[in-house]
């Protein structure tokens, strides 16, 4: 039918570069190739239908043949309808800018073509525009196709089709100024040599010509950098998270860069590979629209892990960088801790771990099931009398009869307080004063961890720092109010 490529994918409601990629997959052959030899086989069988008309019609139907002929093929046709390129004033033709496909693209950058699956990856990160996850294997090319080309892309398409560029505009955000500046060389070098060209160039902003606003084509930050006063369209955080530093400061200043990148754009992606049982990818991955491209996905770019194995390269960094899988952590106490979505139905007993304020008051609220415990768990960052009402609620919503209190920070006197608080209720009160080590009794009750089923029921924060927790982490009050009540309850230390 004579339809443009553009036209072909939109009936389709894919990209271009998803036709591509089909094509390449399916028949072997480049777009460019494959559209010009379809059309010429539909300009074949118009000619043979213009011949159909006139001889079963008869030359009444010859106008409408005719009308056909200049109109589908005007070069072969002096007094043509509709000229393929429109004329300059002194009658010389001008050449529209024809809109080279990604691989072209690519390959004109001085990149090598690329693989049907990083076509793919890049169709994921280009042409979606809700906030997505890719996790591939290191060596992939996820930097070169999914940040550099596909952002470049963007830009030299939108320019050679003569659209608004404020739409057009990317904040990058990596963990460092050098790699930043690599990036912004890189787009920049990719558009100049597809011939776009750039009001400004430096290492950390790129702007295109014709471009109006503040914020540019492209910028490049760090994770440390603030966001106040961009805008941008599109956010690509690419490898925010690397093996280099998986502390938990870092993955918690990471999380808070998402979640300020979250509030600006929602067309955001998230480039990397995992790095940490609790990073950020582990966070999002199946939240939110996840692409996965482990090893073995493109064989020509694998790289030899037998090798790596011999040459004693971590299983674990082998796992995670190429396979996608995160081990468990053996430092996570409660690694292995199982999940329920309700806490079963009966009578239940909680702990109370107070604070005076200066952390999280968290209680833990547990009961008996199967050959273990089940138990939901709270937490506040405020002192404990402050956050008696929402404790009421929550012990009437779970039906707890007897409840323990740490009086380690405070004495005996918030034992008198609460059991005249929960005397309605006839919620028993006890003080324990515990004086083992805290991070070992955690550790002791995180052995058991396979027996322990948590409630989905429970607060965020207290899942997160339970299931999270390994030595010297910032928060353990959650994990603490947990094992506390185990210890009471004689489930540790062989007490009976």
């Amino acid at each position: 039918m004579q339809c443009t490529q553009e036209e072909i994918a939109a009936f389709f409601k894919i990209s271009l570069q998803t036709l591509e990629r089909i094509l390449l997959r399916d028949h072997n052959t480049k777009l460019g190739e494959f559209w010009q030899k379809r059309r010429f086989m539909g300009r074949v069988r118009l000619r043979k239908a213009q011949f159909g008309i006139v001889e079963k019609m008869g030359p009444g139907a010859a106008a409408m043949a005719i009308w056909l002929d200049k109109k589908m093929f005007p070069n072969e046709n002096p007094d043509k309808i509709q000229p393929e390129n429109p004329t300059s004033n002194e009658g010389k033709k001008i050449e529209m800018p024809k809109i080279r496909s990604f691989s072209e693209f690519c390959v004109q950058a001085k990149y090598f073509e690329p693989f049907p699956k990083q076509l793919e990856m890049s169709d994921f990160c280009l042409n979606e525009s809700e906030t997505r996850l890719l996790l591939g294997a290191r060596g992939y090319g996820k930097t070169d196709f999914c940040t550099i080309m596909s952002i470049a892309y963007d830009l030299y398409r939108a320019v050679r089709s003569g659209l608004d560029m404020s739409e057009y505009t990317n904040l990058i955000i990596t963990k460092s100024r050098s790699r930043n500046a690599a990036i912004i060389n890189e787009i920049a070098d990719a558009l100049e040599a597809n011939g776009i060209a750039l009001d400004k160039r430096t290492e950390s902003v790129i702007r295109v010509q014709g471009l109006i606003g503040q914020d540019h084509s492209v910028e490049a930050i760090t994770i440390k950098s603030s966001m106040r006063g961009r805008h941008p369209k599109r956010i690509v955080m690419d490898d925010p998270v690397t093996d280099e530093d998986v502390s938990e400061a870092m993955r918690t200043l990471v999380k808070r860069r998402y979640d300020e990148a979250y509030k600006l754009c929602k067309n955001m992606i998230i480039i990397g590979q995992p790095a940490h049982a609790h990073d950020l990818y582990a966070k999002l991955r199946g939240i939110i629209k996840t692409m996965e491209v482990p090893f073995g996905s493109i064989k020509e770019l694998d790289a030899d892990l037998e090798a790596m194995a011999i040459a004693g390269v971590d299983q674990n960094s082998i796992e995670m960088s190429y396979h996608l899988r995160v081990p468990v952590s053996g430092t996570a106490a409660f690694a292995k801790i199982k999940r329920i979505d309700k806490l079963p139905a009966g009578k239940t007993v909680a702990f109370i771990d107070p604070s005076d304020g200066g952390d999280y008051t968290a209680i833990t609220i547990m009961l008996g099931y199967f050959d273990g415990v089940a138990c939901v768990g709270f937490e506040w960052k405020m002192a404990w009398y402050h956050c008696l009402d929402e404790i009421t609620k929550k012990f009437k919503e779970f039906d707890v009869g007897r409840v323990c209190f740490e009086t380690n920070a405070t004495g005996t006197q918030p034992i008198i307080q609460l059991k005249e608080h929960f005397k309605a209720l006839q919620i028993g009160v006890v003080g324990k004063h515990s004086d083992s080590n805290k991070h070992a009794v955690i550790m002791q009750a995180g052995s058991y961890a396979q027996r322990i089923h948590l409630s989905k029921q429970s607060g965020q924060s207290y899942t997160d720092h339970v299931i999270q927790y390994e030595y010297g982490a910032k928060s353990d009050d959650a994990p603490d109010s947990l094992a506390r009540c185990m210890e009471w309850l004689g489930l540790l230390w062989g007490k009976k």
